[in-house]
């Protein structure tokens, strides 16, 4: 009786750990449906300066790599901001997806020599192409919002060819952290706790060690600090939002009162206003360019086959840190 509840309580402890493996941190249909409705705001073009301008610094990196891709595949294309800046010379295909429709659905702008289609994606972690058959995927500010960035990572090695090219932009830790502390102060002080309001962020270590996990060589990461000043931390938030940027966490918290923002409002001010009264947003973005595996890459040489040692190489080019030699 005892050993028959003991295999009864392990057999449910192992079915609820397997449940459990994998929770989802984002709401996805809810994301999704922040972004459409964001799309169809009348004045929507106005709120895509960030996705923009890092838009047109990751077309440039596609140049930077002396090879040409007839066609690219953009994940979270959004409304098409890598295709605007596209360098018709090296790309005539842009391939864009995404999970919201109606940033697909609105027009691109006809750019002569580049083609354009768009797919809907039902699972942001799962692509609808075959095996090896992309030679550049890019992402532009959108996968800080996938749940399971490890499958979707190695869903991406799946899809490019052998020395593929994967290049993207995220937001990091730091980003809008003025907003997070302010928050977090006003809300302690109000109601005696605080709750996530702000979405989590990658760091640079993490994302490294996922690419790497993903069996991407050559990774290559860099970041960048934007720094964007506003009036005051309600037009703020109304430009989070209309980003398509504002919140969803799974375990969605209560709504913010008034007194809340209002002191938050007061906080950020106190905190870190410039001295015109302007409010500073950092925005933290990580670039990253990684390679799936091939045949023809270089590879590091095995250890122990040098030939030189470091010693060796001061006495080729002259100790110059003794007293006496040439400076």
């Amino acid at each position: 009786m005892i050993c028959t509840r003991a295999l009864s309580i392990i057999s449910k402890r192992d079915v609820l750990s397997k449940r459990l493996r994998f929770v989802s941190t984002f709401n996805a249909q809810r994301k999704a449906l922040q972004r459409n409705r964001a799309a169809k705001l009348d004045n929507h073009e106005q709120f895509d300066y960030l996705r923009n301008g890092i838009a047109e610094i990751l077309a440039d990196r596609i140049t930077d790599i002396s090879r040409d891709f007839p066609r690219i595949v953009d994940l979270g294309a959004g409304k098409g901001h890598v295709y605007k800046h596209v360098n018709t010379y090296t790309t005539s295909h842009v391939i864009e997806c995404d999970t919201a429709k109606d940033c697909l659905d609105l027009p691109r702008q006809d750019i002569e020599g580049l083609k354009t289609e768009q797919i809907l994606l039902e699972r942001d972690d799962t692509l609808p192409f075959d095996n090896n058959s992309q030679e550049l995927i890019i992402s532009n500010l959108w996968l800080h919002w996938v749940n399971d960035l490890p499958k979707l990572f190695k869903e991406v090695e799946r899809v490019l060819v052998p020395d593929g090219v994967f290049i993207g932009s995220m937001f990091a830790v730091e980003t809008v952290y003025q907003l997070r502390v302010s928050l977090q102060q006003a809300e302690l002080e109000r109601t005696g706790g605080i709750a996530p309001h702000i979405s989590p962020f990658v760091s640079p270590a993490d994302l490294g060690s996922l690419l790497n996990g993903a069996k991407f060589c050559m990774i290559t990461l860099d970041s960048e600090e934007i720094t964007v000043t506003y009036p005051d931390m309600y037009f703020l938030l109304r430009d989070i939002q209309g980003m398509g940027e504002n919140g969803c966490l799974t375990v969605a918290p209560n709504l913010l009162r008034r007194d809340v923002l209002t002191s938050a409002a007061a906080l950020y001010h106190d905190l870190y206003a410039n001295s015109d009264n302007s409010l500073p947003l950092t925005f933290n973005i990580l670039y990253f360019i990684a390679w799936k595996q091939s045949a023809v890459q270089g590879k590091p040489k095995p250890r122990g086959s040098q030939s030189l040692s470091i010693a060796d190489l001061g006495k080729m080019f002259g100790d110059k840190s003794k007293p006496g030699s040439e400076s």
